[in-house]
């Protein structure tokens, strides 16, 4: 058998060889097909690790109670209207009521002018509790984060982002000196790492973190929060989450059912969902065009293996007079349309790992080689072959030895 196996393909590359114009030709549509599901299956792996790594980097199991209504736009939330119903004591009630909760830290925000000597630069200020810098995986660059007690005794201190640091100071140690946020003397106690921009598309790097009861006290005078980060124990359904956080919101409100909720309540997987519909949007797409792809290229395997057959009467007749079997034949033919399925699929493969690096590199996105995009796609070009090469053998068995011969 081994012998049998070593001899057909023996005879198939030697075709091939022989043949190898019309054989290109013939492999060009399993190599389109295989180089798209193979490139398109790994780039889709990298933006899904980038996602991942990114809803890691901004806060896992979080969810967002908002002010107000808010929608998302793309990859970017926007407000639709404001509110100024939600009260840190329905914080403290969420808190201490509702079930699965890990962290919750409220927040007030907005944009103001902050000025070191001669520089100015419009950030955002996050009023917010202490464990916000938990919730969101922050990092220090250099310095502390502010406590409790900087909360409590309504501190000026605030912790700034890297870009903050980069504009005013020139990368130059900020510790301890004082920037003129809404022209009132801050002291700079610490300076986060380069984070980049989040999910909802804000710049990290340009926040401003003070503590919360001195920005509503200090700074703005307010009794009233703009919203509040919640993250959800392990194990918990953040959809179920959501539900739970707004039917509880809307009890506290005292608001009936036939009025709209003066709130709103998102995850990260819902920012995040129309990037994922575009995602499966394209898996389709790139599914319809392999498969055309692969029907294309078995009907020229079949095509070339038809004429093949057709050209080679002579060597099947002298095969069957030296004492070969139908089987032989069926064989050697099927064994040949199979190798130039696979050898079009490996040419494939490596075109879509090519096209991979290509496309993560500029796209910013991990580089990730999936092994089964691989085998499942080496798999469906050697059925191809064999469907292709199906019937050919078969009528290459039907060839009566002396008339082939004398053909």
């Amino acid at each position: 058998m081994i012998y049998s196996l070593k001899f057909y393909l023996k005879i198939a590359l030697q075709n091939l060889v022989v043949h190898k114009a019309r054989m290109m030709l013939a492999l060009l549509g399993i190599l389109f097909a295989v180089m798209s599901l193979v490139a398109f299956g790994n780039i889709s792996s990298g933006m899904k690790r980038k996602i991942d790594d990114e809803i890691g980097r901004f806060g896992k199991n979080l969810v967002i109670l908002r002010a107000g209504l808010v929608f998302q736009a793309g990859r970017a939330t926007k407000q639709f209207s404001e509110a100024r119903t939600l009260k840190l004591s329905d914080i403290k009630r969420i808190k201490e009521s509702l079930q699965g909760i890990d962290e919750i830290a409220p927040y007030y925000d907005t944009t103001y002018p902050a000025r070191y000597e001669d520089k100015t630069l419009r950030v955002s200020v996050i009023g917010v509790t202490d464990n916000i810098f938990s919730i969101k995986n922050t990092s220090l660059l250099m310095g502390r984060y502010f406590t409790k007690d900087d909360d409590r005794t309504t501190e000026k201190k605030v912790v700034v982002g890297y870009k903050v640091y980069d504009n005013l100071f020139d990368l130059k140690d900020p510790i301890g000196k004082y920037i003129l946020l809404f022209r009132v003397p801050t002291e700079i106690i610490g300076v986060m790492e380069e984070k980049g921009t989040d999910l909802t598309g804000q710049d990290q790097d340009i926040i401003v973190y003070i503590p919360l009861n001195t920005f509503m006290r200090r700074y703005s005078n307010i009794d009233y929060i703009k919203g509040a980060y919640i993250q959800a124990q392990d194990g918990i359904p953040l959809n179920e989450m959501k539900a739970r956080l707004r039917a509880f919101v809307r009890k506290i409100h005292n608001m009936k059912a036939s009025e709209k909720d003066d709130f709103s309540v998102f995850t990260m997987e819902d920012i995040l969902k129309t990037r994922e519909e575009g995602i499966r949007l394209v898996t389709v797409l790139t599914i319809i065009a392999s498969t055309v792809s692969f029907l294309i290229g078995g009907l020229g395997i079949f095509a070339i293996m038809l004429l093949s057959v057709s050209e080679r009467k002579m060597e099947i007749g002298i095969r069957r007079v030296v004492g070969s079997k139908k089987r032989d034949i069926v064989l050697q033919f099927l064994t040949e349309s199979v190798i130039v399925a696979l050898i079009g699929g490996a040419f494939g493969v490596a075109v879509g790992f090519a096209i991979t690096i290509i496309v993560d590199y500029f796209g910013g996105f991990p580089i990730v080689f999936g092994l089964q995009n691989i085998f499942i796609s080496l798999f469906i070009s050697m059925i191809v072959g064999v469907l292709a090469g199906i019937y050919p053998a078969i009528q290459g068995t039907k060839y009566e030895p002396v008339k082939a011969l004398y053909s």
